[in-house]
């Protein structure tokens, strides 16, 4: 069984057979995980294209369980950067859907000793910081809100 395949069994089986999640074929945090494994190196412009996906499907779900659904926890990357860049982006997405308590998961990033982006932009660069939401600024990842969003 692909891990694909084994992360869509799981999340059906934590948000039910009729949420959203499933029936859309919603991009989860694991599944985004593994897609970033995938295209990391060779593609990451197609990686915050995912990321903004991702925050996207998000906005279509209502049900806090199938909200918590969403944001289990992901199989790792591989690179601590992405690993912060999605934990990052799921702390931020969480607390913008209400949610008081923070994610264990999310707390587990390394401390950052400098800042990391996936597309630099060096002309942009600190324009981009300060455009990035705090969750991600705090695990040293430049990721600017715009690039959280889908057109």
């Amino acid at each position: 069984m692909s891990p694909q395949v084994a992360e869509r069994i799981t999340l059906a089986g934590q948000a039910g057979a009729r949420s959203p999640i499933a029936t859309h074929h919603l991009v989860c945090y694991p599944q985004l995980a593994l897609a970033i494994k995938h295209y990391m190196r060779d593609d990451p412009v197609h990686c915050t294209r995912l990321v903004a996906q991702t925050v996207a499907h998000l906005s279509e779900l209502t049900d806090p369980a199938d909200i918590a659904a969403f944001h289990l926890r992901p199989p790792t990357t591989g690179d601590p950067h992405w690993n912060n860049l999605i934990r990052g982006v799921a702390a931020h997405t969480w607390a913008t859907s209400g949610r008081r308590e923070s994610l264990n998961w999310t707390r587990t990033a390394a401390t950052a000793t400098s800042f990391w982006t996936p597309v630099e932009s060096p002309a942009w660069r600190n324009w981009n910081l300060v455009q990035t939401p705090s969750a991600l600024r705090d695990r040293g990842v430049i990721y600017p809100r715009s690039w959280l969003e889908t057109v």
